[in-house]
């Protein structure tokens, strides 16, 4: 039960502490409730005043959230046991929303303080497989990238009504549009529609989300999984492979003379018969 309550129907503060030292200061040893809740009411749509608002004048932060795990066993938050430094929720804007006329320093900073950690900084999630993060501008990274990703990747625009199944060996029409191949040794190969088997792109170039055009990822470097016919010679690692008379398969490029200018890639796996999918090394030349 709150023991002290204030109101104001005014634009004035329902609270307002100054001090040489703490302003205001709330411990709570309730196991759920937090120490301070502060909660802006007024639902109507033009209304932007901020639950807490935080503001320093010197060099200070304006608002500082510490979850300090001291001994023992602590309640889980949001996040896990021992809660985080600082939760904040949105329905419909950012949950954090941060400006900086800084000219040197971001407006957002994300350090983990923990050398034998393998945490990360910033972390980024969309449950729904959407974009976990965006940037509009420049990007600087002083160390490495990973990908979990196998190639990279190219959009290409698509012939209507040549939309491919991932594995498809793809070569260039006569518009410039991508469909599968139907000739031996074809010089206007390529690659190999990305995302089949058990390998998907790192990296896909040339994104154009408001395209009306059919586009599809074309692995152009790395493994890839592509779609093969044996019945023009069994295939061995190491073997290298072009287009073949199988719409969008592949085949062991046999004759030398004309392999120049026509080999995907190199087979990292055998195939003696039929048709099937290997993986492949993509190696355009």
């Amino acid at each position: 039960m709150a023991k002290f309550i204030s109101k104001t129907e005014t634009d004035e503060a329902a609270i307002l502490a100054t001090s040489g030292g703490e302003g205001v200061h709330a411990e709570s040893s309730h196991l759920h409730m937090a120490a301070i809740a502060a909660f802006q009411t007024n639902t109507d749509p033009a209304s932007t005043g901020p639950g807490i608002h935080g503001e320093s004048r010197g060099v200070g932060a304006g608002t500082v959230g510490v979850n300090d795990v001291r001994s023992g066993p602590s309640p889980a938050g949001p996040g896990g046991p021992g809660g985080p430094g600082g939760y904040f929720r949105s329905e419909q804007k950012e949950a954090v929303y941060a400006t900086t006329k800084s000219a040197v320093t971001a407006a957002v900073a994300g350090i983990l303080n923990n050398p034998n950690g393998t945490g990360a900084a910033i972390y980024g999630e969309h449950v729904a497989s959407g974009l976990a993060g965006y940037f509009k501008g420049n990007v600087v990274v002083t160390g490495e990238i990973s990908f979990p990703g196998a190639d990279f990747a190219e959009d290409f625009t698509v012939e209507a009504g040549s939309v491919a199944d991932p594995g498809t060996v793809m070569i260039l029409s006569g518009t410039g549009a991508l469909v599968p191949s139907e000739r031996p040794y074809e010089k206007k190969v390529v690659g190999v529609v990305a995302g089949g088997g058990s390998f998907h792109s790192g990296i896909v170039m040339d994104k154009q989300a408001d395209s009306d055009l059919q586009r599809q990822p074309i692995a152009l470097v790395g493994k890839v999984f592509c779609k093969v016919d044996a019945a023009y010679g069994s295939i061995d690692v190491g073997d290298l492979l072009t287009s073949s008379p199988t719409r969008g398969h592949a085949m062991r490029a046999g004759d030398p003379a004309m392999a120049f200018g026509t080999v995907i890639g190199k087979a990292m796996a055998p195939l003696d018969e039929g048709v099937g999918m290997i993986p492949i090394l993509i190696s355009l030349q």
